[in-house]
């Protein structure tokens, strides 16, 4: 635990001076919601299950770090050094590829908290933060779909070759879930094949802004989350007995 807990230091100290990751995580998702909050108003509206569109985009983007991070700054990171053989040189120390990716894991974690904690700091001046009607089942979407997404973003970043080609699937995999997941649009004004789609995706947004707004409760996201997690687990698993072999 104390060599997890010093390879989760050092990642962490390497990650802050990426930038642009940081950027895309931390400034987007406030930006993103001070614009749509802005632009949509504050009346209740069919489109947003008769929520006030503001409260709506600001419960929603909490969830937006949890997509950036987990699925185009952690695979990247990991990609990077698969490509570099900082991985191999590791495990010549003794430090197992398991370690280090559990220390970005966690990094990750715990940057995706800054990031939602960022968010509500922009919003509390400008849009106020709405009630949170169900806290514990907020609590739990909001854990469950980082859990999920970072396993997601394990596998990626164990699957893609080289560094660029993991940002490149990150942002592909990031646009569409940050659009039919709630981040853009609603579920209310979509089509149904789309909101068919965004039902079987592993959206962070409505497993967090549902309970929080009291729309729904975050039964019917935790078995769709908890699917795409099984499954990440398993190509992960996957990946690393073909690189033992």
């Amino acid at each position: 635990m104390t060599r997890l807990a010093a390879l989760a230091a050092t990642e962490m100290r390497l990650l802050m001076r990426d930038w642009t990751v940081l950027a895309f995580a931390f400034v987007f998702p406030a930006f993103d919601m001070v614009i749509l909050a802005g632009v949509f108003g504050n009346q209740p509206d069919d489109g947003y299950g008769m929520q006030r569109p503001d409260e709506y985009y600001v419960a929603a983007s909490i969830g937006v770090p949890v997509i950036a991070l987990a699925l185009v700054g952690l695979p990247v990171a990991l990609a990077s050094y698969r490509e570099r053989g900082v991985l191999r040189r590791f495990e010549a120390f003794g430090i197992s590829t398991v370690k280090v990716v559990a220390a970005q894991a966690l990094v990750t974690c715990g940057l995706v908290v800054l990031g939602a904690a960022v968010v509500l700091a922009v919003a509390a001046p400008t849009y106020g933060i709405p009630h949170v009607v169900h806290p514990w089942q907020t609590a739990l979407g909001f854990a469950a779909g980082t859990v999920t997404l970072v396993l997601l973003g394990v596998a990626l970043g164990l699957a893609a070759p080289t560094a660029r080609a993991a940002q490149a699937a990150g942002l592909l995999a990031f646009f569409p879930l940050f659009l039919l997941g709630g981040g853009g649009p609603p579920k209310g004004v979509m089509t149904g094949t789309m909101r068919t789609i965004a039902d079987a995706l592993p959206s962070t947004v409505p497993a967090i802004s549902d309970p929080w707004l009291g729309v729904a409760t975050v039964d019917s996201s935790l078995a769709v989350l908890a699917a795409w997690a099984a499954a990440a687990l398993a190509v992960t698993g996957w990946l690393a007995r073909r690189k033992a072999a």
